[in-house]
């Protein structure tokens, strides 16, 4: 019995394998920790991308987004449109906050000019999985109004 134990543990045998899980468990947990950021800003981008073309077309008074001191409501749905066009289906007008006059400037850091502002937020738990990555995406744009 004593034989048959010190064979086993002087062995080799085997210690490729043993080396291979000691360095693979730490590369797969590199690997799914980059593809993890990398959808997060992915999401980031295509959420930032949506903010900025709902501003502009808000702030150009597009028929498309209506004429925010009016209604927000038209610029909600360009913004939910183009969000999803980007591949971000989760976003709904709830999602969207439209600001115009003095509480788009105080957002927005201009005392002068009329702005509005279009903030996203994107909530999806589906997107954390191994990762302590935020689960909540904001994007905000600020533009002039086309007067």
């Amino acid at each position: 019995m004593m034989r048959a134990r010190r064979r086993i543990w002087l062995s080799r045998r085997g210690s490729t394998s043993v080396q291979f899980v000691l360095t693979a468990a730490p590369l797969f947990l590199l690997l799914l920790g980059i593809m993890e950021s990398t959808l997060l800003y992915w999401t980031w981008q295509a959420l930032q991308g949506a903010a900025i073309d709902a501003g502009r077309c808000a702030g150009l008074n597009a028929p498309s987004c209506g004429n925010p001191a009016v209604s927000t409501t038209p610029t909600q749905n360009y913004a939910v449109s183009v969000a999803q066009a980007r591949g971000l289906s989760s976003i709904t007008a709830a999602n969207v906050t439209v600001l115009t006059g003095t509480a788009a400037q105080a957002v927005c850091g201009n005392t002068t000019a009329t702005v509005v502002t279009v903030q996203l937020t994107y909530n999806d738990a589906a997107m954390i999985s191994f990762v302590p990555l935020p689960s909540k995406l904001s994007a905000m744009a600020c533009f002039p109004l086309a007067s």
